[in-house]
């Protein structure tokens, strides 16, 4: 079986001002989001992951640092950086303010059946989930029996987890969207097309670090 640990990247500055952060431009962490990442590199620390696969963008791979600088088990973990694990491209609206009552952005969020991105030259929902499906599965079949961390997009990982766990295109952005550094954990059964979900969207270990 094949454990996928899914985490989204630490808060932004673009995320902080609410604009269009897709595959196509990036902006440095945030404090709060250097923190979140590092307590949830805390979280799981005891977690000897079998490899570790990043996005190519630089909150990701900075995200991933912070998480893997508090891990326990590194001698002779695997790290990789794809670009398949980048965020939707959003074209002509990448860094634009958000405005909430756009109709392809209310698509985007709630019905992404219907997200039609080629009037500003974005990436649709069908290529984000098959170049990122075609990853996930592809070391799934080189951990078979392991533990894989991957982080990556908001955008990007609720769309993969509901195609992955089967539900219909209609409710890709169900549960969304995922909290910066949230943990979403998937199981798949070797040699199963099945996975399952065994934590989602979890940052409950941020307000246990709180506490204490």
């Amino acid at each position: 079986m094949t454990t996928f640990y899914f985490i989204r990247h630490g808060k932004t500055e673009l995320n902080l001002s609410l604009r269009f952060q897709g595959g196509e431009i990036d902006s440095p962490l945030l404090p709060i989001g250097i923190e979140q990442a590092i307590q949830a590199g805390r979280y799981l620390g005891d977690i000897a992951f079998d490899a570790v696969y990043v996005s190519t963008q630089k909150r990701a791979m900075d995200t991933a640092n912070y998480i893997l600088k508090e891990n326990n088990f590194l001698d002779g973990l695997t790290v990789q950086y794809y670009d398949s694990l980048r965020e939707i491209k959003f074209g002509k609206r990448e860094g634009v303010e958000i405005d909430h009552t756009d109709e392809q952005t209310d698509h985007l969020r709630n019905r992404p059946d219907l997200y039609d991105p080629t009037a500003f030259d974005g990436e649709t929902i069908d290529s984000l989930v098959a170049r990122s499906t075609e990853t996930i599965e592809k070391i799934s079949e080189s951990y078979p029996d392991g533990k894989v961390l991957i982080v990556a997009h908001g955008v990007l990982l609720i769309t993969l987890i509901n195609s992955l766990v089967g539900k219909e295109k209609a409710k890709w952005r169900e549960g969304g969207p995922l909290a910066n550094t949230s943990i979403t954990i998937l199981e798949k059964e070797t040699n199963q097309q099945n996975y399952t979900i065994k934590s989602f969207n979890d940052i409950s270990y941020q307000s246990q670090s709180e506490e204490a």
